[in-house]
């Protein structure tokens, strides 16, 4: 009897699709609260929070997947996650569920358009009769590219 390695993952919607990250790179999950804008930033990042002192870059996954339409607040949640030594803050827009996935079951050769880049995803897998594309969210950023938002952030406050 082989006993299959199971990860937990949050599963999340963006664009009436489901996906999932690593449970273990979760912090916590906020209600949406609208970030102070920076300047001279990409489209993607809408600004930073304020969470118990620290300051937390808010980046919206819909629009770093360049989904055309563009997020409604209202309905949104703050997903923090640990990349690195740092928090981000990752708008979707809605958390439904945690589960349980056996690695086994990921299928890795995908042939489908899935509608991101490719090189952010896992994987897939199926859970309740749905698929759930599998986001390596320390690929969706590279540390370069963390680093160089960080700074900016960090500037714009200075001044």
């Amino acid at each position: 009897m082989s006993s299959a390695i199971s990860n937990q993952i949050l599963v999340f919607k963006i664009n009436n699709e489901l996906y999932g990250i690593d449970i273990l790179k979760v912090q916590e999950i906020l209600n949406f609260m609208q970030p102070s804008p920076i300047p001279n930033c990409p489209d993607y990042l809408k600004g930073i929070i304020n969470l118990r002192g620290t300051i937390i870059l808010v980046i919206d996954l819909r629009a770093r997947f360049h989904f055309d339409e563009p997020m409604n607040p209202e309905n949104c949640v703050i997903v923090v996650v640990a990349i690195g030594d740092k928090k981000y803050g990752l708008v979707v827009d809605s958390v439904s569920d945690v589960l349980t996935i056996n690695n086994e079951n990921i299928q890795e050769d995908i042939d489908m358009h899935v509608g991101i880049d490719s090189r952010y995803i896992m994987g897939l897998v199926k859970a309740n009769e749905q698929m759930i594309i599998l986001v390596d969210i320390d690929k969706v950023f590279i540390k370069d590219e963390l680093d160089d938002l960080t700074n900016a952030v960090n500037n714009s406050i200075v001044k």
